[in-house]
C-alpha cells in the first residue's frame, strides 16, 4: 500500500447521491458537463499538490466525485478506508460541497483515527470557527490560500504543537477554545505556481472530458483573486480581502500561461479557459497575453476561451481576433440582469447598448459569445425580471436573418445559494436579501433534503423563497420559448426540457406538503413516489396532466 503525505480529496456536492432520493432541477442544467455532484475540483488543488511534490513529499489528489459518477458500483467508503496517508485534506471551496465535504472528512477520521483530517477552501475559510467548533472529526480548517501553510502542516506533522506553529489555521487547542493562527502574506504573483501537473489527479478523465464534444478541457486562471467587488461573489475584491488576506489580485505573466498551454498541450488538452478577465491586468498585460500566444502551433489546442467582466470595445475584439491563440475562440460574459439599475446594484456597471455592441462586435469578427445571467436578485421582482426575458429576445434578434452560424449563446444561473462571505452574505439588507441560511449548519442541513427548492439560501426584499424558486422555473421557460423560436433548439429538445420544467412546477408545492408528513416512512414513500414519476415521460405526462385538473 502507498504510503502519502498528503491526499487532496475532492468531494461530491451530496455524498449519498447515488442511494438517496434528490431533486436537483435547474442546478442540473446549470453545470451540464460537471453534473449535480460537481465533480469539477477548484484548480487550487493542483496547485497545492505541486507545490507539496516539489517540495518533496509524496502526494495524491483524488476527484472522490468523478469515481462515484462514473462507477455506480463504485464502494467510495471502502475506498477511503484503503488509502494510507498521514494528512487528509478535503476541498470545501464551493457552498454546494457543504454536505459531501463533510461527509468525507468524517469517514477519513472514522477510518484513519491518527491522521490529520483538514478542510480548506472559500466555505470553509468564512466558517472556519463553526466547522472545528461543531464537527470534532475535522482536526483544522487552512484558511485562505493554501500552499504553504499546508505544505507545514505537512512538515512538521507529527510535532504535537505543529497546529500552533502552522499559519493560516484554525483548530480547536486543549481546553476546546478555537484557536486562530497568524495568516502570512500571499504571494504577489501567482508564477511560482503549477496548475498544470494533472497526473496528480485520479482519475483525470471524465472530468476533463466535455460531456457534449469528448474534447480535453481545463482551465488556468490569469489571476487569484478580484479587483471587483459583485456583491454576491464569494471570491470578489471583499470577500478575498476579508478571508483571503489579499487585498489585490496576483497575475500569471502571459509568459507563463504561454508555458502552461505547451504543458497541457502536450498532454493532449484540447480546450483551454482563461479564467478572470484579462483587462483586469491593464492594456499592456492584454497585449503581452496576446502576442504570447499569437501563432503558437499547438498540435491538440483548438479552443481558448477568455472571460470578459465588462463589455469588451471594438479594438480588443479585433485585436483578438487578429492575434487568434487558437483556432477556436470565444469569450464570455456575465451581466446578471437585463435591467441596469438591478445589474449596476449587483456591482456591474454598464449598460445594454454597451453590451450590445459588444455582441455587434463578436458577430462582426466571428468571435463567439456566452452571456449568463443570474436570477432572483436582491433588487429583483417580477416585473424587473420580464427586462432580462425582452434582453434575451433582442440579443437572439440580432442574428436572425444574418446567414451565418450563430455566435451568441445566452443562459442563465439560478442563484440558490448565496456565496458565503459575499457582501450579501455579510450585508443582507443593504443589499436586498434576507438570509435564511446564517451559518454553516444551515447549509448542510439544507444540502440533505432532497429538493432544489429547499436548498434556496435566501430571500429579498421582493421575493419569498417560493418566488425565487417560481421566478426560476418562469425563466427557464422563457429562456426555452426564446430558443425554439430562433432555432436553438429542435422542437423534440423544447418538448423535453419543457416537460420537465411542468414537473417541477407541482413537484414545488408537492414537496412542501411532503416535509410536513411527521412519518418518516410515509414521507420518503411519497417522495420516492414522485421520483419514479420523474424517471418517465410518459408517467410525468399523465401526472401533470392529473394536476392540472
Amino acid at each position: 500500500m502507498v504510503e502519502y503525505d498528503v491526499v487532496l480529496i475532492h468531494p461530491p456536492s451530496f455524498y449519498d447521491f447515488r442511494r438517496s432520493i434528490w431533486f436537483p432541477g435547474p442546478i442540473d442544467r446549470t453545470v451540464p458537463n460537471y453534473t449535480p455532484a460537481f465533480i469539477m475540483f477548484p484548480v487550487g488543488l493542483v496547485s497545492m499538490g505541486a507545490y507539496l511534490q516539489d517540495n518533496g513529499f509524496k502526494v495524491k489528489i483524488i476527484n472522490l466525485a468523478e469515481m462515484m459518477v462514473v462507477d455506480k458500483g463504485f464502494d467510495a467508503d471502502d475506498f477511503l478506508k484503503g488509502l494510507n496517508s498521514k494528512v487528509y485534506a478535503v476541498d470545501l471551496h464551493w457552498a454546494v460541497h457543504s454536505q459531501g465535504a463533510v461527509k468525507v472528512a468524517q469517514i477519513c477520521k472514522e477510518h484513519h483515527p491518527d491522521s490529520k483530517v483538514v478542510l480548506g477552501g472559500l466555505t470553509a475559510t468564512c466558517f472556519a470557527d463553526e466547522l472545528v467548533s461543531s464537527f470534532n472529526f475535522i482536526d483544522c480548517v487552512v484558511r485562505g490560500e493554501g500552499e504553504e501553510p499546508l505544505l507545514r502542516l505537512a512538515a512538521d506533522i507529527d510535532n504535537s504543537k505543529i497546529f500552533h506553529r502552522t499559519p493560516n489555521l484554525t483548530f480547536l487547542d486543549e481546553d476546546k477554545n478555537v484557536r486562530r493562527t497568524e495568516s502570512i502574506r500571499v504571494l504577489d504573483s501567482i508564477d511560482p505556481l503549477d496548475f498544470t501537473r494533472l497526473e496528480l489527479v485520479e482519475p483525470i478523465t471524465r472530468t476533463i472530458t466535455s460531456a457534449f464534444h469528448r474534447s480535453k478541457l481545463w482551465n488556468i486562471p490569469i489571476c487569484r483573486g478580484c479587483s471587483l467587488s459583485c456583491v454576491t461573489c464569494g471570491g470578489s475584491s471583499y470577500s478575498y480581502r476579508r478571508l483571503m488576506n489579499r487585498s489585490s489580485p496576483a497575475f500569471r505573466s502571459p509568459e507563463k500561461i504561454l508555458e502552461d498551454l505547451m504543458i497541457l498541450d502536450g498532454k493532449g488538452i484540447n480546450s483551454i479557459f482563461l479564467f478572470q478577465d484579462p483587462r483586469l491586468g491593464g492594456e499592456k498585460y492584454v497585449r503581452r497575453l496576446f502576442e504570447a500566444l499569437k501563432g503558437a502551433g499547438w498540435s491538440n489546442i483548438t479552443s481558448i476561451g477568455i472571460e470578459l467582466f465588462h463589455p469588451a470595445s471594438r479594438s480588443f475584439i479585433r485585436c483578438l481576433s487578429e492575434n487568434r491563440p487558437a483556432d477556436h475562440i470565444g469569450l464570455s460574459i456575465s451581466p446578471e440582469s437585463g435591467l441596469e439599475p438591478v445589474r449596476k446594484a449587483q456591482g456591474r456597471e454598464y449598460s445594454n447598448d454597451e453590451l450590445l455592441k459588444t455582441c455587434r462586435y463578436c458577430m462582426e469578427y466571428d468571435i463567439p459569445l456566452g452571456i449568463f445571467y443570474m436570477v432572483a436578485l436582491g433588487n429583483e421582482t417580477f416585473e424587473t425580471i420580464e427586462e432580462t426575458w425582452k434582453l434575451w429576445e433582442k440579443i437572439y434578434s440580432l442574428e436572425k436573418g444574418s446567414g451565418k452560424a450563430h455566435r451568441i449563446f445566452q443562459d442563465f444561473g439560478p442563484m440558490v445559494l448565496l456565496d458565503p462571505g459575499s457582501l450579501a452574505f455579510d450585508y443582507p439588507e443593504r443589499h436586498g436579501y434576507k438570509l435564511i441560511f446564517k451559518n454553516f449548519q444551515d447549509y448542510h442541513r439544507a444540502m440533505n433534503l432532497p429538493h432544489w427548492s429547499q436548498w434556496i439560501s435566501y430571500e429579498t426584499a421582493n421575493l419569498s423563497r417560493l418566488d425565487i424558486a417560481h421566478m426560476i422555473l418562469k425563466s427557464a421557460e422563457k429562456l426555452l420559448e426564446y430558443k425554439i423560436k430562433f432555432g436553438r433548439i429542435t422542437e423534440n429538445e423544447y418538448k423535453h426540457e419543457k416537460l420537465i420544467l411542468d414537473l417541477d412546477k407541482i413537484f414545488i408545492k408537492k414537496f412542501d406538503e411532503i416535509m410536513k408528513i411527521n412519518d418518516e416512512k410515509d414521507r420518503n414513500a411519497k417522495i420516492k413516489e414522485l421520483a419514479e414519476i420523474s424517471k418517465d415521460p410518459l408517467l410525468s405526462l399523465s401526472y401533470i396532466l392529473t394536476e392540472s385538473e
